[in-house]
This record gives structure tokens, sequence and C-alpha cells, in this order.
């Protein structure tokens, strides 16, 4: 089993239940909630060279003056996800606001901080970390469910950026 598949199976045993638990509808990648007055969106994005993704989440208001969304061409409200958004939270993510299903090194530099570099599955077995390079997480099915719980605890940080953004633009 890929890296891949190892984290897409934690998250549907241990992420996506709740998230249709509080009344998320579709399935991975997007994922939609109607309310009274808007519709709340998440959103799993990957990142376009695989081992790692972002979670971005938003609303609309289809019946607002600030809709907070544009469609494009082929696009209805119903088949439209984050992406057609104009505001949106990004969850942190645990690297660089990325949550990486890879091994990541971390080093620590004066001048910018933290730097990750995820090693892929390919390269993993003959990595030798360059000096200053730190292994700060091995991926592995454990690695994988650590991630899900990070992200359910991230999701209280974006549940009350989407109470604040439907306070102020739900009218």
């Amino acid at each position: 089993m890929t890296n891949r598949q190892i984290m897409l199976n934690a998250l549907k045993k241990y992420t996506f239940p709740i998230l249709l638990e509080q009344g998320f509808t579709s399935k991975y990648p997007n994922f939609r909630r109607n309310l009274d007055n808007c519709i709340e969106l998440i959103s799993f994005q990957t990142n376009k060279w695989g081992g790692s993704f972002t979670i971005e989440v938003s609303a609309v208001f289809p019946n607002g003056k600030n809709k907070n969304y544009e469609l494009y061409e082929g696009m209805t409200e119903e088949n439209f996800g984050v992406e057609a958004t104009n505001h949106r939270y990004r969850l942190p993510g645990m690297f660089d606001g990325w949550f990486y299903y890879r091994d990541v090194y971390r080093k620590r530099t004066l001048c910018f901080g933290n730097i990750y570099r995820d090693i892929s599955e390919k390269e993993s077995a003959d990595f030798v970390p360059s000096n200053g390079y730190k292994l700060v997480q091995k991926f592995n099915e454990d690695t994988a469910v650590q991630i899900c719980k990070e992200i359910n605890i991230q999701f209280k940080k974006a549940q009350k950026w989407l109470t604040d953004f439907e306070s102020k633009n739900g009218k």
C-alpha cells in the first residue's frame, strides 16, 4: 500500500465520519453543509507534486449581498468548491501549511527559521540527510492517524473562523 493510500484510509476512518456527523455531505475532496443562510465548504487539496495536502474552508451566501464566490464556465452553485470563493481559511497544517504523508526533515537556520524537506517513498530507502537536517516525521500508519487527529483539532479553529465570517457576511 502506498503512503497516499494509507493516508486516505486514515482520513476515511478518522476524519470524514466526523464531517458527516456534523452534517457535511458529498465526498472527498469536497464537502459541503447547507445551512439556513449559507453553504459551508471544505476542500482537501493535494499538492501537485504529491506527498502532501492542505485543507481550506469557506462559506458562500447565495441569497446574500456578499455571495463570496464567482461562478466560472461550467460551474453551478451545486458543484463548486472552496476554490471558487473569494475569502477562505486554510488550516495551518503541520509543516509549512501542509499535512505531509511522507518522511519530513527539518533544518533550523538563523535567517529563515525552519526549513522542511519531505522525502518521497522512493527516496527514503537511500536518503542520507545533509548537514543540519533532523527527522521530525517518519511516515507510517500511526503517523497517518496522528495527522487525522491534528486535522480534527484544527477543524475546531476553522469552525470558529466560519462562525465569525458568517456573522459578518451572512446578511
